[in-house]
C-alpha cells in the first residue's frame, strides 16, 4: 500500500491554521504626522467637525494595516477617528468607564469575561461607532442621535488571569457583548503612543 506525501504548503497551512485557534497577538506602531501628511479626505472631515482642542494626528501599522487617526480630547472624553489611507473615516473610539456603558451589555461583557477568565480588570474601555459619518458626528457631538445609522461596539483592554498568569488583551465586543476580535498585548512589543 502506498502512502501519498502530503505538500508542504497544505502541512503549513494546517500547522499555521491551528495556530490562529489561539489569541492573535497584537501588533501596533504608531507616529506623529504632520498636518500636511494626512490625506485630504480625513482633514476635511476632522476640520468640518470644528474641534475645539488641538488635534494630534498619527500614522498606525497594525496587523490589520496601515491607517491614519486624528486624536483629539473633547467634553473630557480621548476621542479617536481612524481613517484609511485614503482618508475614508472607518470608526470613531471615545474611550470612556466601564460604569458609562448601558447596565446590560456591562453584565453581558462580565458574563463573557467571568467564563473566559479566573480574573479579570478593566484597563481601557472604549466605545467604537461604526457607520453613517454623520450621525457619528451627531453621537460625538451630543446632537440628535440616529441609533440605527451606528453600530457602537466595545474595544477594551483586559488584565486577565488564566491558569497562574495575567496577560493583556484588547477585546472588541459587538453590540450583545460577544466576542468579535481578541488580541493579546505583549509589553515588549508596545510601541503605541498615548495622548
Amino acid at each position: 500500500m502506498m502512502i501519498k506525501k502530503i505538500p508542504f504548503l497544505f502541512f503549513v497551512a494546517v500547522l499555521f491554521g491551528f495556530n490562529f485557534t489561539f489569541s492573535q497577538v497584537k501588533f501596533e506602531k504608531e507616529y506623529r504626522l504632520k498636518t500636511s501628511d494626512v490625506p485630504k479626505k480625513a482633514l476635511h472631515i476632522v476640520t468640518m467637525w470644528d474641534f475645539k482642542k488641538k488635534v494630534k494626528w498619527y500614522a498606525e501599522e497594525s496587523q490589520d494595516g496601515k491607517t491614519v487617526e486624528a486624536k483629539v480630547c473633547h467634553n473630557r472624553n480621548r476621542i479617536s477617528l481612524e481613517f484609511e489611507e485614503n482618508g475614508t473615516l472607518i470608526d470613531v473610539e471615545k474611550t470612556v468607564k466601564f460604569s458609562d456603558l448601558e447596565e446590560d451589555i456591562q453584565k453581558n461583557i462580565e458574563n463573557t469575561l467571568s467564563k473566559k477568565f479566573k480574573k479579570f480588570r478593566f484597563k481601557k474601555v472604549q466605545i467604537q461607532f461604526i457607520g453613517d459619518e454623520s450621525a457619528i458626528y451627531n453621537e460625538i457631538f451630543n446632537l440628535k442621535s440616529h441609533h440605527k445609522k451606528i453600530i457602537p461596539k466595545y474595544e477594551i483592554i483586559v488584565k486577565g488571569k488564566k491558569e497562574k498568569r495575567y496577560q493583556n488583551f484588547e477585546i472588541l465586543f459587538n453590540r450583545k457583548g460577544e466576542i468579535e476580535k481578541e488580541l493579546l498585548i505583549k509589553s515588549s512589543d508596545s510601541t503605541n503612543l498615548e495622548f
